[in-house]
């Protein structure tokens, strides 16, 4: 298989970073209520090009023109992955994710635009941001590792319960990021501003009620708090083959602590936009981490295929 080249590597690591600026400026544009800084007008704004002199307007139109100039980025990141290592399944994959997610993290923006009262497509579109940016980050990783090794990066195969526990965190990893994009998009956050418990509000069953919502993503972080040491536990058991697993998985356990920190944080400074960007960069690079232990605990594809070739072409083989 032929190495990526060392311009394609960094080509993926400076388009990571780009989508990484465009998912933190999303949430941004979530967060300062500038998702409607343009109006209902899209892809203009307003109307017009270029934003009208107003802080949402500036926001919300920056937002759009980086979006564009990154779907480029990663456009031009597939065509160029598919051509130079066209026979690593997983590259090819991780290159389409990346494309297709934005293209619908795209088309599910301007949807938010046009729909008035989108809270939920707003949520959406940016679990889908980063679902697009953790295939970006993997790709380049992946790239990095094959260039690094001279091919196709070996996996031993793991147990089948850490494989379903891998894939259930990132199930779980996306439904709190959803939710906390909710909370976000309908300002759910101001109206529960103590730590941990609510002392300016009821919890109801209806999910119109902002400490309701509040609370279910409060809860759904502790969740993930123990979902991730769960997983930790497991990872470590086949740290002997697999320390790449074990590493990653630590590092999930100190993330997580440091977005439960980031989220006290976040009420302690009464919903600081600093502090809401500290709060969404380390959720996207745990979900990231989520995401590449999915991938990791999968089976090397092609890996029976490859060692029965090479099997073939042995000396023992041939003397057979």
């Amino acid at each position: 298989m032929r190495r990526p080249g060392r311009l394609l590597v960094l080509f993926a690591e400076v388009t990571t970073l780009a989508l990484f600026a465009v998912v933190v400026l999303g949430f941004v544009d979530t967060a300062t209520g500038s998702a409607l800084g343009c109006g209902r007008s899209f892809p203009l704004c307003n109307g017009s090009f270029f934003p009208a002199p107003n802080l949402n307007a500036v926001i919300e139109w920056s937002h759009r023109v980086l979006s564009a100039l990154v779907g480029v980025l990663v456009g031009v990141l597939a065509i160029w992955t598919w051509i130079r290592v066209w026979r690593s399944i997983e590259a090819r994959w991780l290159a389409a994710v990346s494309l297709v997610f934005l293209t619908i993290e795209a088309s599910v923006g301007a949807l938010a635009v046009l729909i008035p009262e989108s809270q939920a497509v707003i949520a959406v579109h940016l679990g889908i941001a980063l679902t697009s940016f953790a295939a970006t980050a993997l790709l380049a990783g992946w790239l990095l590792a094959m260039r690094a090794q001279g091919g196709n990066p070996g996996r031993p195969r793991v147990p089948t319960r850490l494989a379903a526990s891998a894939w259930g965190m990132l199930v779980l990893m996306y439904c709190v990021v959803y939710l906390g994009a909710y909370v976000a998009g309908t300002s759910a956050g101001s109206a529960c501003l103590t730590w941990p418990l609510c002392t300016s509000g009821q919890v109801t069953l209806s999910l119109s009620n902002p400490v309701t919502i509040d609370y279910v993503h409060r809860l759904a972080a502790l969740v993930v708090g123990a979902a991730t040491m769960w997983l930790w536990l497991q990872a470590r058991a086949v740290a002997a083959t697999r320390p790449d697993l074990a590493r990653i998985s630590g590092w999930m356990v100190i993330l997580t602590v440091a977005q439960i920190g980031s989220g006290l944080l976040l009420v302690l400074s009464r919903l600081a936009l600093d502090a809401t960007i500290l709060h969404v960069m380390l959720i996207t690079v745990l979900f990231t981490l989520s995401a590449a232990m999915a991938l990791g605990v999968l089976p090397e594809a092609g890996a029976d295929r490859q060692r029965k070739r090479a099997g073939a072409s042995s000396p023992e083989s041939a003397a057979g």
